[in-house]
């Protein structure tokens, strides 16, 4: 089954993460698949690939503390070679490529960009072809968090450690 092909969030995901670099909305996108999906292994997938947008973009906005603490989900996800492949990444070019992310971050080095390394011909050409609706990356992005309503989310964050408290 090649279920990320047919799935449209994954595409967008990749024209955010490829065209724009917007690693906010590549994480909006995937966690409404993650809370749709079905099967459990492609709920890790999702949960990968925006653990990775989240490190992502703390990184280039300099949150070295919060790339930092993301970045070991990430090396567990780049470790599962299964989840890789349902994902249609090239295992071994991902694990470089995440391998010298984890130096720069440790590194406090600045950030830059790098593609996913798809192997799936299907999946390429399908995201390819949404190039045009995308923009390039621009600076507003980079602390795009701050523009968004976020109310939902920290009402929720609030009403888990309140209850974690009580524990």
């Amino acid at each position: 089954m090649v279920h990320y092909n047919k799935n449209e969030r994954y595409i967008k995901y990749l024209c955010h993460f490829h065209f724009d670099h917007d690693f906010f909305e590549c994480h909006e996108i995937l966690e409404e698949q993650w809370k749709l999906e079905l099967n459990e292994d492609y709920k890790k997938v999702w949960l990968g690939l925006i653990r990775l947008s989240v490190v992502l973009y703390h990184y280039r906005r300099r949150n070295f503390t919060g790339a930092k603490k993301l970045m070991r989900h990430v090396i567990a996800f780049s470790n599962d070679e299964n989840l890789l492949a349902m994902a249609g990444l090239d295992s071994i070019h991902f694990n470089k490529i995440i391998s010298e992310l984890q130096l720069a971050i440790q590194n406090e080095t600045d950030y830059t960009h790098f593609d996913l390394p798809l192997n799936d011909r299907e999946l390429i050409r399908r995201y390819q072809n949404q190039k045009e609706h995308y923009s390039t990356f621009t600076e507003e992005l980079i602390n795009k968090h701050s523009t968004r309503d976020r109310s939902d989310v920290i009402t929720e964050r609030l009403k888990q450690l309140e209850i974690r408290r009580k524990i």
